[in-house]
């Protein structure tokens, strides 16, 4: 067996790292914190106040911790974390709770629905990708 040079150990170990995406530890790119914001419709107008809340889907692999967002006026949030924008990316169960002191009804919107309030009866998931913004509305259409 001819001796190996240092080139030849350099192309082996190039050849090795290449199937597994060259990240070096073996953590995923998607490590990258993200951003997250957006605005939340109801029947096509927008949610006037409340709260946004993405809960970490454990059983998609996101361990992250759990963020919310006020709702403003124009129904637009921006997630955040102990004052921090960074998001972990991944994918997120997605509750909606109304605001407590507007009547929804005689504002003109539908009854709000209550499994909405709860991030593991909503059925609404979304993914945040990793070191982007990340722009997620919401659409919330009732009775059809």
């Amino acid at each position: 067996m001819p001796p190996r040079t240092p080139r030849a150990l350099l192309a082996g170990l190039a050849l090795l790292l290449g199937g597994s995406g060259g990240t070096g530890c073996g953590k995923p790119a998607s490590a990258k914190p993200a951003t997250v914001r957006g605005q939340v419709l109801l029947q096509s107008r927008p949610l006037i106040g409340g709260v946004v809340v993405f809960a970490p889907n454990r059983d998609r692999g996101n361990a992250g911790k759990t963020v919310l967002a006020k709702i403003d006026e124009q129904g637009h949030y921006e997630l955040a974390r102990d004052g921090d924008q960074a998001v972990t990316p991944g994918w997120y169960r997605v509750a909606i709770a109304e605001p407590a002191d507007l009547n929804l009804e005689a504002s003109g919107y539908p009854r709000f629905p209550a499994a909405l309030r709860r991030p593991d009866l909503s059925g609404v998931e979304r993914e945040v990708a990793p070191g982007r913004d990340n722009v997620i509305d919401l659409h919330i259409v009732v009775g059809q």
